[in-house]
């Protein structure tokens, strides 16, 4: 019998007819009474490889285009074993088709133009709006500690350590809202050593002050542009998903079972 040529073998449909035959093979041998066939899509396989030769920028090699091959066989025949089985009546399984869905149904969202754009930052200002940040100092002292905070600091001066940069809210995350409150308020006063406390935690006795503060700010367009055109992006592919959908639900005619145990 004449040698196959290597290039001939090297050929995906002749790799994937090859590998669907070794496997149709394997089941008639062990099943030989099993009628079922797996219908690949050539078209589909050929474009697997198409994009992975895309991604990696060179040809692929025979063995990586029969591992290409072999793995979407072995997907198919998964998810035809996952149907029989009626997995895909799983909640979560359902969920994410449905989310798939939504993506395919908006996924000819437009960019936005600089006018719309425009619009939109002007529309939503307070989302882009940066809150006041406070550079903070914090003193932490041993739940049995009763000094005063002047005292503990002119023992051990170095007790007192800042933290990042906060906003009021960063604050009430990592406290409560109401230290939070109570810090800024004070931060307010004229009193540079206002020390705010104590907050309890299991680290101990949390005593907070301001050291400076920056007032909000409202950035100009040009400098979260960016932000702007994915919040636009988001904000329409939100819509027109609602809208597909309303449309897609209005195809059908909603009948509601009974109950089960219902009169």
């Amino acid at each position: 019998m004449p040698a196959i040529p290597t290039k001939f073998l090297q050929e995906p449909l002749v790799l994937f007819a090859l590998i669907a035959a070794l496997l149709f093979g394997i089941s008639a041998l062990f099943s030989p009474g099993d009628k079922n066939v797996l219908l690949i899509d050539s078209d589909e396989v050929e474009a697997r490889l198409f994009l992975e030769e895309l991604n990696s920028g060179e040809p692929l090699s025979a063995s990586e285009r029969q591992a290409i091959t072999a793995g979407y066989i072995e997907e198919e025949a998964l998810v035809l074993e996952a149907l029989a089985r009626g997995l895909d009546k799983d909640s979560r399984i359902r969920s994410l088709l449905a989310q798939k869905m939504r993506h395919v149904m908006s996924a000819d969202i437009i960019q936005p133009s600089s006018s719309q754009l425009t619009e939109f930052y002007r529309n939503n200002i307070a989302r882009y709006r940066q809150s006041a940040l406070y550079e903070i100092e914090e003193l932490v002292l041993a739940h049995d500690d009763s000094r005063a905070v002047e005292e503990a600091l002119a023992a051990e001066p170095f007790l007192a350590r800042p933290l990042p940069t906060l906003s009021e809210r960063d604050l009430a995350s990592i406290f409560s809202e109401e230290f939070a409150a109570q810090v800024v308020i004070a931060g307010g006063t004229d009193e540079a050593d206002d020390w705010s406390g104590p907050f309890l935690s299991n680290r101990g006795k949390h005593w907070l002050r301001v050291a400076a503060s920056h007032p909000e700010t409202t950035p100009e367009f040009v400098e979260v542009v960016e932000r702007v055109r994915l919040d636009w992006i988001a904000a329409e592919e939100e819509n027109q998903q609602r809208l597909q959908v309303k449309k897609l639900v209005e195809q059908y005619e909603i009948v509601m079972s009974q109950p089960s145990g219902g009169q």
